[in-house]
């Protein structure tokens, strides 16, 4: 059975990464039934706080210069991340949220009997170096989110991220995340513990071997960013084990093609 992340909630209905965006992704899952897990990008901001946020600088979604490690939460959550999407965005759609309160909706959507999980990506290069994985353990450990079957999976681009992640939550499952060229991973071995690889849609294109190469060797092959019907069918067949998409019910609506066809 293959895994959905919806990339930064579901962001083709809502502004990414909003509280619309996420509270849409678990609408969803509640009203399918469907496992889905709720992707998304956290890094500092200037009180010391964990937000969700992909780019290095608010030029894009909030039309400012500034990075968000320079702004606090309560000044970020002032600004308007809607817009830049939306003529006239709902309040929900304006605004940014935290990681822990990401993580609180999550836990309650749990509690409801809704099957979401986290992808949490840390992002690199940033300011604060590791300190963005420090942080991310201590709160997953405060909620009790460091043992295996946790609703988590952590997520970095960076090599050094992911072995400090490993050593701080060895226990939840990571994801490595690949970039530009496959090439030098066809022979490399991942990071100790690391059983799942990321990887762009264009790469895989590229180079579809890669996918049966890793999954012979026992790992998982997660893509991004996949969104149209026929990339999800080319991907689904060459073994692909998790989609990474903007609009989740599409991912799922092609994945069901295979489970009614063996039915």
């Amino acid at each position: 059975m293959s895994a959905i992340f919806a990339h930064r909630g579901w962001s083709a209905r809502h502004p990414e990464m909003t509280r619309a965006a996420y509270r849409a992704a678990i609408e969803w899952a509640a009203s399918t039934g469907e496992e889905l897990g709720l992707e998304c990008d956290v890094q500092f901001s200037a009180d010391d706080q964990l937000v969700c946020l992909h780019d290095q600088n608010l030029q894009r979604t909030a039309g400012l210069p500034d990075r968000p490690v320079d702004l606090t939460v309560a000044q970020l959550k002032r600004l308007d991340f809607g817009s830049w999407v939306r003529v006239s965005p709902e309040p929900e759609e304006r605004e940014l949220v935290t990681l822990a309160e990401l993580l609180g909706m999550t836990a309650q959507a749990r509690a409801d009997g809704v099957d979401v999980t986290l992808a949490i990506e840390t992002k690199h290069p940033n300011p604060r170096a590791l300190d963005v994985e420090d942080r991310l353990a201590a709160m997953l450990r405060a909620l009790g989110w460091h043992h295996a079957g946790s609703p988590v999976r952590l997520i970095t681009f960076d090599l050094d991220g992911v072995e400090r992640l490993g050593r701080l939550l060895p226990h939840v499952p990571r994801t490595l995340l690949l970039r530009r060229d496959l090439t030098p991973w066809w022979d490399a071995e991942l990071p100790a513990g690391v059983r799942a690889v990321g990887v762009d849609l264009t790469l895989l294109r590229r180079d579809p071997g890669f996918v049966e190469h890793m999954l012979h060797r026992g790992c998982e092959v997660h893509a991004y960013t996949v969104n149209h019907p026929d990339d999800v069918r080319f991907l689904r067949d060459l073994g692909v084990t998790g989609f990474t998409t903007d609009c989740p019910p599409e991912v799922c609506e092609v994945l069901a093609e295979q489970r009614l066809a063996v039915a």
